[in-house]
């Protein structure tokens, strides 16, 4: 085989130099739609995580002085998030704890450990420190200042610096759904990416978690409809007359209330266990058993068609005023 042209070999040469950085640039800035979500899912973590250790030690203030975690909150936040940062990201481990479940971590470029240090004092310290600084000037009513006034004037600078920062993260968050790389914009202007610890492992996006969610959630609601329409009463009687008539039981009746003198209305004893409740004006049922009229009725629309006599079983759809002669 003849030795290839050295002009065509120049060529390939050139086209593969020229092409060659344009395929790195691509393959650094288009990320998978897992690496997203992972991305995502990672943050929502870190912060479910802040929010379970402040619980504890909320509850310990509280035994100090009640109110006191609610008025330093900020700080607890603030410290549990540093605290947290710090033994993971800042010791070296290049991931929050959130991070290292989902397979991420920072990627090491030159000045990383400076730049993560700068990007625990932005993240972290920033925001507090904003807020504190809004909150102070909100409660010294620089609002509310003359509107020639210094106060004033930097109380509107504050206000549009705030807009234009939130702005700014709504672009960012654009930019991170299209190509995935920064989802914060401290990390995208500090130049820190996360990318995959193991990329030999790959990560697949798990539903199972929400799908057991979206299930329990819809079966709490079919449940939370379904309760005020179902009778507990006349369910339970319905229950025991079928058990009862496919086992071909009899009818089980109360002794004492089997014994009671008629003019005693059984409900009333069985609330009550005295044999000397009489009837308030009596209403006699169908199997000749005398009831207050409160007491036959009220059970009657509580059970509906499987009201059931409680002195010998029968079934009781109908009353009468008792009569006595």
């Amino acid at each position: 085989m003849s030795a290839p042209d050295p002009q065509w070999a120049n060529a390939w040469s050139s086209t593969v130099s020229r092409a060659e950085p344009r395929l790195t640039h691509t393959h650094a800035t288009v990320v998978s739609r897992n690496v997203r979500v992972s991305k995502l899912d990672a943050e929502l973590l870190d912060g479910e995580l802040t929010q379970m250790l402040r619980e504890p030690v909320s509850n310990a203030l509280s035994l100090v002085r009640p109110g006191l975690a609610e008025t330093y909150r900020l700080e607890i936040d603030t410290v549990i998030q540093a605290v947290l940062f710090w033994l993971s990201v800042g010791s070296h481990r290049r991931a929050t704890y959130a991070q290292g479940l989902q397979n991420l971590q920072y990627a090491r470029t030159s000045g990383f450990a400076r730049r993560v240090h700068l990007f625990g004092i932005l993240s972290i310290g920033g925001p507090y420190a904003w807020a504190r600084m809004v909150g102070s000037m909100s409660l010294a009513g620089w609002a509310d200042a003359p509107h020639t006034s210094i106060r004033a004037l930097v109380w509107r600078l504050v206000q549009r610096i705030e807009r234009i920062t939130k702005v700014a993260a709504l672009l960012n968050f654009a930019a991170f759904l299209a190509l995935g790389q920064y989802p914060s914009i401290v990390e995208r202007i500090l130049g820190l990416r996360l990318v995959h610890a193991r990329p030999q492992i790959l990560h697949s996006v798990s539903f199972e978690f929400l799908n057991r969610q979206l299930v329990w959630h819809a079966f709490t609601e079919f449940v939370m409809f379904a309760m005020p329409l179902v009778n507990p009463m006349k369910a339970r009687a319905w229950i025991v007359r079928n058990v009862r008539s496919v086992l071909r039981l009899p009818i089980s009746v109360d002794q004492s209330v089997k014994e009671l003198p008629e003019d005693v209305c059984a409900v009333c004893f069985v609330e009550a266990r005295k044999d000397d409740t009489h009837a308030v004006n009596p209403y006699v049922t169908g199997c000749g058993h005398i009831y207050c009229y409160v007491c036959i009725s009220m059970r009657m629309m509580a059970e509906a068609d499987e009201c059931s006599c409680l002195r010998c079983g029968a079934k009781v759809d109908k009353i009468r005023q008792y009569l006595q002669l």
